[in-house]
This record gives C-alpha cells, structure tokens and sequence, in this order.
C-alpha cells in the first residue's frame, strides 16, 4: 500500500478518499456512538436554526463560526449525526491535500510522494470521535493554511499582501476554535527565526487577524450581544472548570503508536542528515507548531479525544520522513501495515468491544448514555438545571441556559432582584414543559417565583408543566 501512494500523482487523493470511506464503514453500519459535545453542537445548531442569537438566546461557550456551520446542518438535515460524519469525510480529503501540497510544493521532503497525506489520514483515524464535524477539525483547514504559508515563506519569500491573507486565516481559526490562538504567538516565532521579517509584514498579519474578528463583533452589537459574545467566548475559559470527558490514560493509549513511530522518525532522522537549509528549518518549524499543539491542549477545558487532531499535522510529518528514509522497502510495507492494523484495531475495538476491554477506554462520561428521564422529556422543550445534558438527546432545549457552566452562577444568584427578574422573564418567554432539576435549585428559585411555580407539578428531581 505505501508504494502505491508513493509515486507522485494527484489522482492518489481517489485513493485516499476510498480509504477514508474503507475505513468508516464499519461505523456507518452500526450503532455509532453520540458524544456528548456532539450532541451541544447539535443543540446549539437546533436553536440558531430557530432564529436564536448565540450568547444571549443561548448560553454556551461555541466558537460563532462553528455554531454558524451547525445551525446550516440543522436547516438542512435536522439533528442528525449522519450529516456531521459525510461533511467530515469532504473536510479530512481537503486535509490530506492541502498538508500533501504544501509539502509538495516546498519540497520538504528529498522526494515527492502522496505518502504524508496516507499517514495524516491514519492518524486522523485513531478514535471514533475523529470522524465527526468538531471546531477542531473545522479549523484545520485554516491551520493547513497558515502552516502553507509560514513554509512557503522561508522558500520563496512571500508578498506583503499574502501576510494579510496568513493572519486572515488565524483570525477565521480562532472563531471556529479558540485554543488556537495560540498558534498567533507560534506563527510569529516560526516566520522571525526562519525567515526575514519587517514590522510591516507583522502590521498586515495582525491586521488581517482581528479584520474577521471585528466583523463577527460588529454582528453581536448589531444584535445587542457584544458583552455576551466577549464574556461567554473569549473569556469564558477562565471561569469554566475542566471538564475531563476521558481520562488522561485514554488519551495515551490513543496516541501511543503515532507516539512511537514519530520519536523513532527523530531517530532516523538525526542518523541520515544531509537536509538541506529550507528542509531543516521545516523540521524546527513543525517542531514549535508541536509545542503550540501543547498550548491547546492544556489552555482547552475539554478533554476529549478529537482535541488531539491539532497534533496530527506534525506528527504526520515526521512519521512520513521516517517511511521515506527507510532503504528497504519491504520492511517499510510491514511496519507500516503494522501502524495501519494496531491503529484501526484500537479503534474497532471502542465500538465492538473486543481485544481492548470497555473498562480500559473509560469513555462513559463522553458518549451520550439513556437516561431515565428519556420517556418523560421525548419531544418536549425541556430545561436541565444541570452538567448531564443527555436527557436533551430527546429534546428540545428551553430558555437560554444550554451550558450548565455559564448558567449556573446567574442560576445561583437568584437572590439578586436583577438575576430573579432575568430568570423569569426567560422562564416566561420560552416556558419549558419539563424541568430536570439536577442540582436542587428549583424549590428555592420556584419559592421566590410561585406563579411559575404554580404551573408544574412536582415528581422528585423533575417538575412537568400542567395541561
């Protein structure tokens, strides 16, 4: 398989589209499993759909591009998980190609070879929550561009324009997914060291990064949401706590094999030399985005295993450098198709459970599990006073606290005469049929409000609305 992506041929990226539909198969024809940012994304895209402003008619922490791109799958497919996994197929083609064509096109390699876009698809490949349409997958096309950019720079020295159009897409990136952000500080080490630089150059990058920021602001004003959109986006991390939807050992098990095989490459690499300048400076570039990789990671308040698609790109940089450097082709066959079964064997066995046992994932907090609260709340707007959003699965969400975590300090701060008199009029306007009570807030924040209260009925932790 690897000598056939080796030769140069752009119509390899059939090839590569087959793959990725080869390998997602199994998936598509059996009970794929919902996680539960997947399903936020849903909800959040459900409720612009229905003419929602995000941040002030729902409260939650999406980036504003990304909650653009669900809401337009919710118009037209519904909320329905096949419409996320088909746009991530297109989305993961464009990756392959833009990270092959900018190693191509910089010759970043001693040959050129669809080999880098076979690993990142491996790679991409790793875990059943890659192959749905999250903001990090979104936003690294943006990355792709950018790394082009920085690449294309040290090689032929780019025109000042094109630096707008680098920070143009940092700008787009960090409103898709914000952990990106930290690629501005990244990108602008990688073109100083590397590269010559002017201040006016670093004037047209900056520029073009807050331009679509400005704009997205200029949007939220024009809605009356500014403050919202600033608080519950850009500043929200500091205040939300980590939420770990898988442990720390899953995330290594995941990443294991690629972690190998790229300190082998470093090996390899080191013992074969004779790169020239442009190749070598390639190296210590991938070698800070890996760094700014890191910065995500740990600046995120979500751990979950898509996050870890910020790493692919590198990773499969230097993985490919380790299969073009070895002599004897028939060893790199085998160790690749090694790399190729423990990867998808790893990830069969989340979704058949065999070889790896269930309990080794610890993925119970990330997928979407039933509820007892499922018949009661099915097809009814509902309100969770909660962190368990599953119960939504069936539902609709009600009044603007969708994030339990930017809610639940105005929720709790109903002894304040401004947060009761908001709470109300939101229970008001979009009254829920079903309130699930979670956290026991609803007896006190109802005794202030006995007219609201008046109109349910209490049956332990849920309160139904009366006929």
């Amino acid at each position: 398989m690897l000598a056939f992506f080796r030769i140069n041929d752009p119509y390899r990226l059939i090839g590569i589209f087959l793959l990725i539909l080869l390998i997602r198969l199994p998936f598509f024809f059996s009970d794929m499993p919902l996680t539960l940012p997947e399903l936020k994304w849903m909800l959040v895209g459900e409720s612009i759909s229905f003419s929602k402003i995000l941040y002030l008619d729902v409260w939650d922490n999406t980036a504003p591009i990304s909650a653009l791109a669900y809401s337009v799958i919710d118009t037209i497919g519904g909320r329905t998980q096949w419409g996320y996994q088909i746009i991530a197929i297109l989305v993961l083609v464009l990756h392959c190609f833009l990270f092959n064509q900018l190693l191509i096109e910089n010759k970043a390699y001693k040959e050129n070879t669809y080999v880098p876009a076979l690993i990142y698809l491996i790679i991409m490949s790793v875990f059943f929550d890659f192959f749905t349409l999250s903001p990090a997958l979104m936003s690294g096309v943006f990355q792709l561009y950018i790394l082009n950019g920085v690449f294309s720079h040290i090689t032929v020295k780019l025109k000042d324009e094109q630096f707008l159009n680098i920070g143009l897409a940092m700008g787009l990136s960090a409103l898709i997914y914000l952990p990106t952000l930290c690629y501005l500080p990244i990108t602008i080490l990688s073109l100083g060291l590397y590269s010559s630089m002017t201040f006016k150059k670093y004037i047209l990058m900056m520029f073009g990064f807050v331009f679509p920021i400005l704009l997205v602001g200029i949007y939220f004003f024009w809605h009356g949401a500014l403050l919202d959109f600033i608080n519950s986006y850009f500043f929200a991390w500091m205040y939300i706590p980590l939420n770990p939807f898988v442990s720390l050992k899953t995330l290594l098990i995941i990443s294991i094999t690629a972690v190998v095989l790229m300190f082998l490459s470093w090996v390899k690499i080191y013992a074969a030399g004779r790169y020239n300048n442009h190749q070598t400076n390639f190296m210590l570039v991938m070698l800070l985005f890996l760094v700014g990789a890191f910065l995500m990671v740990f600046f995120s308040k979500e751990r979950v295993p898509h996050q870890l698609m910020v790493f692919v790109a590198p990773v499969a940089f230097f993985i490919s450098h380790y299969f073009l450097l070895i002599k004897r082709k028939f060893l790199a066959e085998l160790v690749f198709l090694g790399f190729l079964a423990v990867t998808l064997t790893l990830n069969y066995s989340v979704l058949y459970r065999f070889i790896v046992p269930a309990s080794v994932w610890e993925i119970e907090s990330l997928v979407v599990r039933p509820t007892k609260w499922d018949q009661t709340v099915e097809g009814k707007k509902i309100l969770i006073i909660g962190s368990d959003p599953a119960a939504y699965r069936h539902a609709y969400p009600a009044t603007p606290y969708l994030n339990w975590y930017l809610s639940k300090e105005h929720l709790e701060g109903n002894q304040a005469f401004d947060n009761l008199s908001i709470i109300y009029q939101d229970l008001m306007r979009d009254t829920p049929e079903v309130i699930i009570d979670q956290s026991n807030l609803v007896p006190e924040l109802f005794s202030k409000m006995p007219s609201i209260a008046s109109k349910y009925i209490r049956k332990q932790d849920t309160y139904i609305l009366r006929n």
